[in-house]
């Protein structure tokens, strides 16, 4: 008779700890919606809604390039009209229509990052591990059961 209560106890509490373990994580809300960056990463803001992720000194050196745009276009124009940079510019490409003028490297340097945008988002980032559910026996006191579970 005691075998029979002490598994009529345990089965439950056993069913209780498998329905806890199944219920599923939610996903968490991004502060600045998906394209929220990943930590270590800001929107480059090569023009409004500019939300690739770079590193922030990258965003700074957009912002600088962007103040310095007038001063690297031919004066006059040229082949390609009124935004046609000065010898040694191109075009930086960082979005479509683009079109100010910075070295060779640094248009590399927005394309590798155009490449790179969506890993650096936060919601193509695996979840994060659901913490390990407690142990609803451990609230129970049985004598086969480890002190502290």
């Amino acid at each position: 008779m005691a075998n029979s209560t002490r598994y009529s106890t345990i089965l439950p509490l056993f069913a209780a700890a498998v329905a806890v373990v199944a219920i599923p994580v939610p996903a968490q809300a991004q502060p600045y919606g998906p394209d929220t960056c990943i930590q270590g990463y800001v929107w480059r803001e090569a023009r409004p809604g500019d939300t690739v992720c770079v590193t922030p000194p990258t965003r700074t050196a957009t912002a600088q390039q962007n103040a310095a745009a007038p001063q690297n276009v031919q004066p006059g124009g040229g082949a390609y009209g009124p935004n046609t940079c000065k010898q040694g510019f191109v075009w930086r490409e960082a979005y479509g229509g683009d079109v100010v003028c910075v070295t060779p490297a640094v248009r590399s340097q927005a394309a590798s990052d155009n490449a790179a945008a969506a890993s650096r988002k936060q919601a193509n980032q695996p979840p994060p591990a659901a913490p390990a559910p407690r142990n609803p026996l451990c609230d129970v006191n049985l004598p086969f059961l480890p002190p502290g579970c």
